[in-house]
């Protein structure tokens, strides 16, 4: 599980927020990240699942920032 650890941390996502999606407890997540209790196969998925929707929203959130970026940047080149 210690590669579900490495995975949410790249993303940016807290442990907090894979627990609140995926449904397995904070605590328990915790543990299984140290290795020290294995996770269901479906409390596994759930988890993956979770990871995935948190980069997914971060890279929407990524992309909407862009997009706001390049607007500016073609109003002021407009204005010029």
């Amino acid at each position: 599980m210690r590669a579900l650890r490495r995975l949410r941390e790249k993303a940016g996502i807290t442990q907090f927020t894979v627990a609140r999606k995926s449904g397995v407890t904070r605590m328990r997540l915790s543990l299984a990240e140290s290795g020290q209790v294995r996770l269901t196969a479906e409390e596994e998925a759930a988890v993956r699942e979770a990871i995935r929707q948190g980069i997914e929203e971060h890279a929407a959130r990524l992309r909407h920032l862009l997009v706001g970026k390049q607007t500016k940047q073609a109003k002021v080149t407009q204005s010029a």
